[in-house]
């Protein structure tokens, strides 16, 4: 992301990978590799290879796209859900993938399979449940943010909670303290401002898989 950013920076835009004020579902921002576990590596295969036939990059339809200094960050469209890559320079031709073996290993290999069967010219499938949050997960953080918006706007916690429950403008002060639409309504603006720090970027890496403590002895 950092390289991106520089990127635009240096040409006259802003800061941003796109910009902020055009929604992401219309034009997914760009994430580096080592940010979004999603995003597929592709480098030039070793020599060791020179004998085997590799496949064209298909890299259309393009949602997304821009060359930095380190190559090639692009966005392909599919109906199952994007496909994001970073393409060095030096590889159309014999294009190899770079999986690290980290705690995040399992989620590219699954994003590398979906790569593969359209490559093939098949359906790359969705994103399995283990590695996206719930739709209950999902709704709390959009809730979490809302309400942070609103109390940046001038709302309080009051104003954040009749928004779900009218009856509370209603309530007494003693009252008020004790309720559980006020305590509900804290616990969220405190997620929000956490994501607002930073903490979203724990989002990107999510369904990673911690090693066992018995495979880092071994490793040892």
């Amino acid at each position: 992301m950092s390289e991106i950013c520089t990127f635009l920076h240096a040409s006259g835009g802003s800061d941003f990978p796109v910009d902020p004020s055009i929604p992401a579902w219309c034009v997914p921002a760009l994430w580096a590799p080592e940010a979004l576990s999603a995003v597929i590596a592709l480098v030039r295969a070793p020599e060791i290879y020179s004998a085997a036939h590799f496949a064209p990059l298909i890299l259309t339809p393009q949602i997304n796209a821009v060359r930095a200094d380190d190559g090639l960050h692009v966005i392909v469209g599919d109906r199952s859900g994007p496909l994001r890559l970073w393409i060095s320079d030096d590889c159309h031709e014999r294009a190899a993938v770079v999986i690290p073996l980290d705690e995040s290993c399992w989620v590219r290999l699954h994003h590398l399979r979906r790569f593969i069967e359209r490559l093939y010219g098949r359906t790359a499938g969705p994103l399995p449940n283990t590695f996206r949050p719930t739709r209950y997960r999902i709704r709390r953080l959009a809730h979490a943010l809302q309400a942070l918006t609103a109390k940046q706007a001038g709302a309080t916690a009051r104003d954040i909670a009749a928004l779900t429950d009218p009856g509370v403008k209603t309530l007494s002060g003693s009252i008020w303290k004790d309720v559980h639409q006020r305590a509900r309504v804290e616990r969220l603006l405190t997620l929000g401002e956490q994501l607002a720090a930073g903490e979203y970027l724990a989002l990107l890496q999510y369904g990673r898989r911690p090693f066992p403590t018995s495979a880092l002895r071994a490793a040892r």
